[in-house]
């Protein structure tokens, strides 16, 4: 389940929303009778997103409702649904009296028109998905991915986070709720629909953000940090920084190699990116991976203790030196042998006791079985990847102290 930014202030917001619709009697802000408070589902999810311009401090309080309230897609006080509404009722129109005339018909006893209705219902649904547009970090527009599930698009939260990104504000806290016995009852947004959409539009995989850091499941191929040259800008902190302005450009707690997919720390504010990466520095924070290594290994489990460094005169490769190299040690446990196209291959869960370059690639090829997918110490066949991912991450909150535990299921 994702928690995106349910921040103390945003919770607040949602308690002074929850306030104003039961003492007025009314869903809008300004109140009015026009939209009674009794048209409100239980079920409807409303939503309150704190917002600020990137090139000022004003705060700025957007809300929103998932689908609709009554028949209304608007209502005064809350954020444009993610499509055109006058659009929505034209396209409506073009069929709508031809289906209910068969409906009607086929009701009487005439089956043989239930193909039509059914032809003409999936156009209209069609062309109701494709109104659907919604802003991404970068300022492009996507539509509905296939075969969404109907009403992806339509949750509170998502509408007010796409009117954010259109305004080009920078979100500073987010919280989803119903109303419940007089009181809001919290949300964290849905994987089934906002899943399918929130990863393109914040162009990062959020598993959970505070004010303080996001842990998020970076994907295999994207750079953690920016390289050199404007071709390599692009990476997981630069689109953080992108999004939340407010935070350190530097705003990695720690790196994953582009090729390795998982679990990554990022910071919002200066203390949480200082202490964290001291925390990550002094080995205060358990990570586990998993991987698919070439070959049986028989072994139940063990430890590789092998120094390392970087091959100067072969970069980026790193090298086994027992002179030179700095102490790198990885611990692994066998989770099963599995076959693929014919080739054998151990599954593995690798707990690294030291955090080196390219460590668990390296000490993975030195014992005979490089990770599958190495393009750099093993072998790898077109299109495919680096089958290792960080699936366990732990460590202590730098603003509470509390014990934070993340996983992320290995994608392979």
């Amino acid at each position: 389940m994702i928690s995106f930014l349910e921040t103390p202030d945003a919770r607040l917001e949602a308690e002074k929303m929850t306030s104003a619709i039961i003492d007025s009697g009314s869903i809008s802000f300004p109140p009015s009778a026009e939209y009674p408070a009794a048209c409100l589902k239980e079920e409807t999810m409303l939503s309150v997103l704190i917002a600020k311009p990137k090139s000022s401090n004003e705060v700025k309080i957007l809300r929103g409702f998932s689908g609709s309230i009554g028949e209304l897609y608007t209502v005064p006080g809350y954020v444009q649904p993610c499509f055109s509404v006058s659009e929505r009722k034209r396209i409506i129109a073009q069929n709508d009296e031809r289906i209910h005339e068969l409906t009607e018909r086929i009701d009487n006893g005439e089956d043989e028109l239930k193909s039509e209705r059914e032809k003409l219902t999936n156009e209209s649904i069609s062309s109701l998905s494709s109104l659907y547009r919604f802003r991404c970090w970068n300022g492009k527009d996507i539509g509905l991915p296939e075969k969404a599930p109907w009403g992806t698009g339509d949750c509170a939260g998502l509408k007010c986070i796409n009117t954010a990104l259109r305004k080009n504000w920078e979100i500073i806290g987010l919280a989803e709720f119903r109303i419940k016995n007089g009181k809001p009852e919290f949300h964290a947004p849905c994987e089934a629909r906002c899943g399918l959409l929130l990863p393109s539009m914040l162009g990062l995989d959020f598993i959970y953000a505070d004010s303080s850091i996001a842990v998020i499941n970076k994907k295999e191929g994207m750079l953690s940090v920016p390289g050199r040259g404007e071709d390599k800008k692009d990476s997981a902190s630069f689109r953080f920084h992108t999004l939340f302005p407010s935070s350190p450009a530097e705003c990695n707690c720690h790196r994953l190699d582009m090729d390795t997919s998982g679990l990554l720390v990022l910071a919002f504010t200066r203390d949480a990116k200082r202490t964290l990466s001291m925390a990550f520095e002094n080995h205060e924070v358990r990570k586990e991976y998993e991987a698919l290594l070439e070959g049986v290994i028989k072994e139940e489990r063990g430890i590789i203790d092998i120094p390392i460094r970087l091959d100067v005169d072969n970069r980026p490769y790193q090298i086994a030196d027992y002179e030179h190299g700095k102490k790198a040690i990885t611990e692994w446990k066998r989770l099963g042998v599995e076959v693929i196209d014919g080739k054998k291959y151990t599954r593995v869960r690798f707990f690294p006791h030291t955090g080196r370059t390219h460590q668990l690639r390296v000490h993975s090829a030195l014992t005979g079985h490089p990770i599958k997918g190495d393009r750099l110490y093993g072998t790898r066949q077109e299109g495919e990847r680096l089958m290792l991912h960080s699936a366990l991450i732990e460590f202590r909150h730098p603003a509470t102290g509390e014990c934070m535990v993340f996983t992320s299921p290995s994608p392979f």
